[in-house]
């Protein structure tokens, strides 16, 4: 079951906002490496936490012989934020992120962008953390391709650079009102697809929908062709239909369109915005990732058990929890 979701699937009213201060995140900006505290959570006037929910969910990771025993109060947070506070459908996501964790560990270990993998794909696709946010105070965060040849393309160096995104904002920022994905398809042709697997797309959108520890309120599509219907016959099987309510598609040359969800302000120049181009948010994205190294490690290390015993009870919980994530 997907988590409670709230889709972003209304224009904004750009009148309200003029891209004011308040919508910059300075530590996207500064690319910080310090984490947030828990004490920052509880201390914020609109939240709905409760200590009391997050001692009652630090209790019941105790007895869960199949999750890490130094689960923080940070990401404890981070998961009942995701689920709109509500308790099983947090218990659910914090099951299927470390049972994905650990069980496709293709995605989520080696994240130092420069092993030789990271590094083709860097030069392969490109990535970018606005370091300014949507009028609703969504983070976004932009991928597309660098290099159009489908040979360079590896499908799960991409999905871990995405997830290095997504944590490296969890990280520092804790809990925020919404993310959005924003993809543009330029350069996207018929032979990427066939670099696709299907076991492997089947692990990303179970993450997406049922393990992300962030509330995701929108997707858009930029510059939109005829080959996304059959990137869609491809991925709809494994999308809900919460999550497919969530995509919007952006023809190209339209982006008046774009606008009124994504205002001028929150865009690189390359889409007629006021920030910097893709290719330097991409050098930033970079740079930044560079720094958490660190991070990426010590990280990294919460899923590597020496206990084999609990090992083998997360990866039989994960076959489980594929079973029970039945596609609609």
């Amino acid at each position: 079951m997907m988590p409670p979701v709230v889709p972003d699937d209304a224009p904004v009213d750009v009148q309200i906002s003029n891209g004011g201060t308040s919508l910059e995140s300075v530590k996207v900006k500064e690319m910080s490496i310090h984490p947030f505290s828990a004490d920052q959570e509880y201390a914020k006037t609109t939240t709905l936490l409760k200590k009391s929910d997050i001692d009652e969910l630090t209790d019941w990771v105790k007895q869960q012989p199949h999750l890490p025993a130094d689960i923080t109060e940070e990401q404890l947070i981070l998961f009942h934020h995701s689920c709109y506070y509500k308790m099983e459908d947090t218990k659910n996501c914090i099951k299927v992120y470390f049972s994905l964790r650990i069980g496709s560990s293709e995605y989520f270990v080696k994240r130092d962008v420069n092993t030789p993998s990271l590094q083709q794909a860097l030069n392969t696709l490109e990535y970018g953390i606005f370091p300014v946010r949507n009028p609703n105070g969504y983070q976004i965060i932009f991928h597309r391709l660098r290099i159009c040849d489908a040979s360079k393309y590896v499908f799960v160096d991409g999905v871990k650079l995405l997830a290095m995104a997504i944590d490296a904002c969890n990280f520092v920022e804790g809990t925020l009102p919404g993310y959005v994905f924003l993809f543009d398809m330029k350069g996207v042709k018929l032979a990427h697809l066939t670099r696709l697997n299907l076991s492997q797309l089947k692990k990303f959108f179970s993450y997406v929908q049922e393990g992300l520890p962030v509330r995701l309120k929108a997707i858009h599509v930029l510059n939109t062709r005829p080959i996304i219907d059959k990137i869609m016959l491809l991925v709809r099987p494994f999308m809900k239909k919460e999550l497919l309510n969530m995509i919007h598609f952006h023809a190209a040359d339209n982006l008046e369109e774009v606008y009124q969800f994504l205002p001028p302000y929150c865009l690189p120049s390359d889409f007629g915005g006021e920030l910097q181009n893709c290719e330097q948010l991409h050098a930033d994205f970079i740079k930044w990732m560079d720094k958490l190294k660190k991070h990426f490690e010590e990280d990294e290390k919460k899923y590597t058990f020496v206990n084999t015993k609990k090992k083998d009870n997360l990866l039989k919980t994960e076959k489980d929890d594929f079973h029970d994530l039945a596609i609609d």
